[in-house]
């Protein structure tokens, strides 16, 4: 595998990352500055990932607004940070078009998260561009401006990097996807497949569009990339979600990365697609409502299906007498229409994790015998400012402090009232991330949890920690983490945070 291959799947989550030195704390507060290497402030709120190589970290953030500004903002800066003090070494300007809600619940101009090698960086704009620049000095090599379907503003696909290709998802024609209105029909007079989104390849070194393909993929599914038995390099994307997305049959398919191929397509009849497409070289596994399905990596033929809400095994921690207790074999309601809360599954070994839609909880499914387990979570974490002792854990979302959604600057930035929830349910969410054998959740509210998932229960003693990126109330994000060197990156609306052992 190219070494620029593996940095560009830093902006794919799940995936197990190599471990040069040693593992990343599992525990850490911003609140008490514990186990934290730097805080870099940012101008300007985002929620892309950031992705660090060559010893720089990249990300994204709006371009600063002013008081009283609206919040609809089509134009992005990409930032480059020291990675070893965060301190920001340049600045990119990249434009748009399709101005929509900083700081929405399912996505904004920033969501994407850079792919970085040790000479470049790409940047992307949900609302109508990407570019290539020079690591080191941010000399812009190519701008690529496009015109996006303003019908949704899901999270969309993350860009992939094989070989010479990055993969994004597109209208595929752009002056009809225009015509569209935000989750009404096709117009008459076009045709409904010139409107869909699909994949495209785009040459890495010129911003050419290589191929695009044939299979639709809704904008609420995040596509990803790996390889067959026979080495061949394919991803898996998918079609389904909720006010209608336009792309059919809802279903699975897998596209050959080198030409745009549909190797196969599998109909699911119905169901959300607004999750992560995790395969195998065996297997692709996928959601229908509350079930598990596996199907064939070769055929694409449906191999199981089993409920993920029956015959569970359920952790439960009662907070007035403080004590856990593990329900055998039930029933739970986990999801009105599916039960997790959107983009947050990772594959890890047999296990397929989630986090709960309805509930507040971690489940996973194994991908062998079926069998689901659930595992309670509060709902956020309040740290004290002096005395880790004297934190607190909320367990109830009613009872949670609402996010004031300010940038640094003290300006609100987010006008959809549900940015000031927990970051369960109804959000495309901070996709999971597992670095050595923990896997870290953030949640929308800043609080982050780590779970060992070498635990042959998920129960209690999975939990390893809860921890901060900030005060509660004050604190919001939509990142996944990286890891790279045994840190940890991450950003939230105010800042961009590196997190280590302290030495």
């Amino acid at each position: 595998m190219k070494r620029f291959f593996c940095i560009s799947l830093l902006a794919l989550c799940g995936a197990v990352f190599a471990q040069e030195k040693s593992d990343p704390p599992a525990s850490w507060s911003l609140v008490r500055n514990e186990n934290i290497v730097w805080r870099a402030t940012l101008p300007e709120g985002g929620q892309s990932a950031v992705v660090v190589a060559g010893g720089r970290a990249f990300t994204t953030m709006h371009r600063p607004i002013n008081e009283g500004d609206s919040t609809k903002e089509p134009n992005i800066v990409g930032l480059c940070l020291d990675a070893k003090s965060g301190e920001i070494l340049w600045e990119a300007a990249l434009p748009g078009t399709d101005p929509v809600e900083m700081s929405g619940i399912f996505s904004d101009a920033t969501v994407f998260a850079p792919i970085a090698d040790e000479k470049h960086v790409w940047f992307f704009n949900r609302c109508g561009s990407m570019g290539c620049f020079e690591a080191e000095s941010g000399k812009q090599v190519w701008l690529r401006e496009f015109t996006p379907r303003p019908r949704h503003t899901n999270r969309q696909c993350e860009p992939m990097m094989v070989d010479d290709l990055i993969l994004t998802a597109e209208v595929r024609n752009k002056e009809a996807g225009l015509k569209m209105a935000r989750h009404k029909p096709v117009p008459e007079g076009i045709e409904p497949r010139d409107v869909w989104t699909y994949l495209h390849a785009i040459d890495k070194n010129t911003g050419e569009v290589h191929w695009v393909g044939t299979a639709g993929t809704s904008v609420h599914n995040t596509p990803r990339v790996g390889q067959m038995a026979d080495g061949t390099w394919a991803v898996a994307h998918g079609r389904g979600g909720g006010h209608g997305p336009l792309e059919k049959p809802y279903g699975v398919s897998l596209t050959r990365v080198s030409d745009g191929k549909t190797l196969w397509s599998a109909d699911t009849n119905k169901g959300e697609a607004s999750f992560q497409s995790h395969w195998d070289s065996e297997n692709v596994y996928w959601w229908r409502g509350l079930e598990h399905l596996v199907f064939s990596t070769q055929t694409g033929e449906l191999l199981r299906s089993q409920p993920a809400c029956d015959q569970v095994d359920f952790t439960q921690f009662d907070s007035e007498n403080g004590e856990w207790s593990t329900s055998l074999d039930i029933s739970v309601k986990a999801g009105k229409k599916m039960p997790l809360t959107n983009q947050t599954n990772a594959l890890v070994g047999e296990w397929h994790y989630f986090l709960a839609h309805d509930l507040l909880a971690i489940g996973r499914v194994n991908v062998k015998s079926g069998k689901a387990e659930y595992l309670q979570l509060p709902a956020q974490k309040v740290a004290d400012s002096v005395d880790a002792a004297k934190d607190r854990l909320i367990w109830e979302k009613k009872s949670a402090i609402p996010n004031d959604t300010k940038n640094s600057r003290g300006i609100s930035i987010a006008a959809d009232k549900r940015a000031a929830g927990t970051g369960f349910g109804h959000v495309s969410a901070a996709m999971p991330v597992v670095a050595g054998k923990y896997l870290f959740i953030p949640i929308m509210n800043g609080t982050v949890f780590v779970i060992d998932t070498s635990s042959e229960k998920l129960d209690q003693n999975a939990l390893v920690s809860i921890n901060d990126l900030g005060a509660a109330g004050e604190t919001w994000t939509l990142s996944h983490f990286t890891e790279s060197n045994g840190k940890l990156y991450i950003r939230t609306m105010k800042e961009v945070i590196c997190i280590g052992q302290n030495q």
